[in-house]
């Protein structure tokens, strides 16, 4: 006796989608909303369509449609899903999760600032209520630590040459200051041996250094006008001893009187 075999177990229907919502995927990047819109109203009332493009993959976007009821997204999982849509091979499955929701970020920013003009509530705590008492001053920024002393006294026989192109020179600085009674002329530099842009003239008194600041003041080398001036004595100081009076004795130059 011959058993009868079993009829064939029926396909499983597709799952229905959450709220009637499909997601729809591999879309064609030149398909427009109006395109998704027209594809999926064969399978049912259609309430809304978003149409989403992906961050990095621009051959590629997504859509999510949501239906009136679950049957109409069921319905066009079974019938729509590997159809064309402009050209490309869709993905149509169930939406794991609701239709997405737009935020309106400026809502809860407005929310979220007081409006201008309204009282504090009853209720608020005075720290919250109170303002600050002092306000925390901006320390004033120091572009060079060492700061011209305007209250160093003058050399009297050193004279300061400002401007100076980097490419002089010891020798060049010679040059400049030829047929005037000078002892000594040199450039300051940088530990890489670099020209700082200025230097200084040692002359046996005071009235050689009047007549070359005279001939040399105001000269152009290299396309530079060079400022020559009598220059000011360096004035040691402590950090805690910023303002006291200028040390006496002391012989090397620092900066340019004003």
């Amino acid at each position: 006796m011959t058993t009868p075999t079993p009829a064939p177990a029926a396909a499983a229907p597709a799952p229905a989608s959450p709220a009637g919502v499909v997601f729809i995927g591999k879309i064609a990047p030149t398909c427009t909303k109006a395109d998704v819109e027209a594809f999926v109203a064969a399978a049912g009332t259609v309430k809304r369509v978003i149409l989403k493009k992906y961050r990095h993959v621009e051959t590629a976007q997504y859509a999510f449609a949501e239906f009136e009821d679950a049957a109409s997204a069921t319905k066009a999982i079974e019938t729509l899903n590997g159809k064309e849509l402009a050209g490309a091979a869709v993905v149509v499955e169930a939406a794991r999760n609701q239709f997405p929701k737009k935020r309106n970020m400026r809502r809860k920013r407005k929310a979220a600032a007081p409006a201008a003009g309204n009282a504090a509530p009853a209720n608020a705590t005075a720290a919250t209520t109170a303002a600050p008492a002092t306000e925390k001053k901006r320390r004033p920024r120091r572009f060079n630590r060492r700061r011209r002393r305007v209250d160093a006294p003058i050399s009297k026989d050193v004279a300061y040459v400002g401007n100076l192109p980097f490419i002089v020179d010891e020798e060049h600085m010679k040059e400049i200051f030829e047929g005037c009674k000078f002892i000594e002329a040199r450039v300051v530099r940088r530990r890489d041996n670099r020209s700082k842009g200025f230097g200084f003239v040692t002359f046996a008194n005071e009235a050689d250094r009047t007549a070359a600041i005279e001939i040399a003041n105001g000269s152009v080398v290299e396309g530079r006008k060079i400022r020559v001036c009598p220059a000011r004595e360096r004035v040691e100081r402590t950090k805690t001893e910023e303002n006291a009076a200028p040390a006496a004795g002391t012989a090397a130059p620092a900066t340019p009187a004003q």
